[in-house]
């Protein structure tokens, strides 16, 4: 890789750390930005070196101060925001509050979504797919997309290198590409496209992660199972739900405490 490419991978790697740091979608960057899905992605991979023009709107929307990414293809740190260069972020023009509207707080939350669905063109299907990542966030959960972005971040790995690393131990074979793996921490693969056992330990040995936690989330992720282990840890059940209600779990316990293993018997 040429030296403009390393330093372009290095702008990619800040800028998926400041999203995850102000805990942005990279849908509110695109609209905060005025730049397509399609420009952010390729500034993310390094792919492209963008106009200045957009790198100024990139800045304004990650909330660096201008030059920032200036100073980061030159290999030194963004430039902080501070109040008296005259920049200032957008802010969310966000609702009244529901004593102020009059309404209910469970009905000023479904007019707000309603009026979002309508604007962004989501359909029945994806609204209940985004209250799904609502109440996950709402219980401090994080989904498999967010382990492995996070965790990818973290590590100060791009999306190319991970996809370099991630070969079968056996045929030596690379079992996902950089594509995938952006589609994967945008929760937006097709179905056809879910990651199964050879991508799953790929990711979790590149990532240095327990593949037991990433078949649990990847399984609650993409097919709705959810995992509850036994009092003791020795019994692992799976449920079509979560189950949160304190008389379903202790039925689901029971019922694993009558599969535990029972102990040998000499002679």
């Amino acid at each position: 890789m040429t030296a403009d490419g390393d330093a372009l991978v290095r702008l990619g790697t800040c800028v998926e750390r400041r999203i995850a740091e102000l805990g942005l979608e990279y849908a509110v960057v695109c609209r905060a930005g005025g730049f397509s899905d399609e420009t952010l992605s390729k500034i993310r991979k390094g792919a492209i070196r963008a106009r200045p023009s957009t790198y100024r709107k990139l800045e304004r929307a990650l909330r660096w101060g201008q030059g920032s990414v200036e100073e980061i293809l030159a290999g030194r740190d963004p430039v902080p925001l501070v109040a008296d260069e005259g920049l200032q972020t957008e802010e969310l023009e966000l609702p009244q509050s529901s004593t102020d509207s009059g309404f209910s707080p469970s009905e000023a939350l479904r007019r707000v979504v309603r009026a979002s669905a309508r604007e962004l063109g989501v359909t029945a299907a994806g609204v209940e797919e985004a209250l799904r990542l609502v109440r996950q966030d709402l219980a401090g959960e994080r989904g498999f997309s967010d382990l492995v972005r996070e965790t990818r971040l973290s590590a100060g790995l791009s999306l190319a290198q991970v996809a370099a690393r991630a070969v079968d131990p056996e045929s030596r074979d690379h079992v996902i590409d950089a594509g995938w793996l952006d589609r994967l921490e945008r929760n937006a693969l097709d179905p056809a496209e879910h990651p199964e056992y050879p991508q799953l330990d790929a990711l979790a040995d590149v990532l240095n992660l327990d593949l037991g936690e990433v078949q649990e989330r990847a399984g609650r992720q993409f097919t709705g199972v959810h995992t509850l282990w036994s009092d003791d840890g020795q019994v692992r059940g799976l449920s079509g739900k979560e189950l949160t209600d304190p008389e379903d779990i202790a039925k689901a316990q029971q019922l694993m405490r009558l599969y535990r293993k029972a102990p040998r018997r000499d002679g």
